[in-house]
């Protein structure tokens, strides 16, 4: 009788490991590959144990966190800002940051790579672009808290000599400035020579630049300001300066300007609210009036604000360029810019305030 009644025990606990080894199993299908379930090892012999075991298991289980998705705007506008830095001569560039400006223009941070001769986590360039139907292209770059340009102004047509000035602080105080036209592949170099500002602050610096005649038929180009480490690592920020180039004996000239609202007897305008503002000009010779608000202060062109431009005109003399304002408080006084195929002409003469 106790012979039977062993053996009979042995069976019943035989068929209790095989039925928590087939349960165990049964769970691990239900819950799926991200939580598999436990299976009973050689040594267990009932499934409570197997459970027991698992309740004091503290064992953290970490899930990798899901990355961010990649916006394909964002993507595509850093790839156009390291492209251009690179033909320009930055080594290796990477696009350290995106930020939206407009419905169509964007601005991407870019900086060297490190390398054993140059240790960098922060961005030195920042490329401006603008969104067309064929992608991203960029329409300038400002160097960081390096090189800051009152001349040549954006989109301004030039020609030889070149007078270039502005503030930086550069590797021996020494800026490069280079001309070039648009090509396919890298640009054509027309001229190059140097300037010099603050080696260990913003410094004013000034220059007079010549360059070779542009090929027949291409109208535009780069100014390029360049500044480097003092090592061997080429260019590590640069502020570059989209110009045409002028080919017509016929220089623009700036014939009357007007505002509405008018200006008082001393030529200062004083708006409140939110309003419209609009800027009215008649020239000669011109093919586009560009208006920008240059703030309160000496050195602050490279800071202006482009207000609006007007490619179409009327009659080829009659231009005109609105602004919604906000309400908010700004100082400073108005930049006309009138571009033609024989140069370009100023205006800035005009205060404008908003208390």
């Amino acid at each position: 009788m106790r012979q039977a009644h062993i053996r009979l025990l042995a069976a019943g606990g035989a068929l209790a490991v095989a039925l928590g080894v087939t349960t165990a199993f049964v769970i691990g299908r239900d819950a799926g590959p991200a939580q598999p379930a436990a299976v009973a090892s050689p040594t267990s012999t009932t499934a409570g144990d197997t459970v027991a075991q698992d309740r004091n298991d503290t064992t953290p289980t970490t899930q990798p966190k899901p990355r961010p998705p990649v916006d394909p705007e964002s993507r595509a506008a850093k790839a156009a800002a390291v492209a251009f830095m690179r033909e320009l001569g930055m080594r290796d560039p990477v696009a350290a940051t995106y930020r939206k400006t407009g419905a169509a223009t964007a601005e991407v941070g870019v900086h060297p790579r490190s390398g054993e001769d140059l240790q960098l986590d922060r961005m030195t360039t920042l490329v401006q672009l603008h969104r067309y139907t064929s992608g991203w292209l960029a329409t300038g770059a400002k160097a960081v808290n390096a090189i800051e340009v009152d001349q040549p102004l954006p989109f301004s047509r030039i020609q030889s000599p070149l007078t270039v000035s502005g503030r930086s602080v550069a590797y021996e105080g020494t800026v490069t400035v280079t001309v070039t036209e648009d090509r396919r592949g890298a640009d054509r170099v027309l001229g190059r020579s140097f300037v010099n500002g603050g080696a260990t602050e913003l410094a004013p610096f000034s220059g007079s630049i010549r360059f070779s005649t542009p090929t027949p038929g291409i109208d535009a180009g780069w100014v390029v300001f360049s500044g480097d480490t003092g090592a061997d690592s080429g260019i590590f920020s640069a502020t570059v300066v989209r110009v045409r180039f002028v080919n017509s004996d016929h220089k623009p000239q700036i014939l009357g300007v007007a505002t509405s609202p008018a200006a008082a007897s001393d030529e200062t305008v004083h708006l409140t609210g939110t309003g419209t503002f609009t800027v009215q000009v008649r020239a000669f010779a011109a093919d586009e009036v560009r208006v920008l608000l240059v703030p309160s202060g000496t050195g602050n062109v490279p800071q202006a604000r482009l207000l609006g431009v007007d490619r179409g005109g009327e009659d080829g003399e009659r231009w005109s360029v609105s602004w919604r304002y906000p309400d908010a408080s700004f100082h400073g006084h108005l930049l006309i810019q009138v571009n033609g195929r024989g140069g370009t002409a100023e205006h800035g003469g005009i205060d404008l305030q908003h208390d």
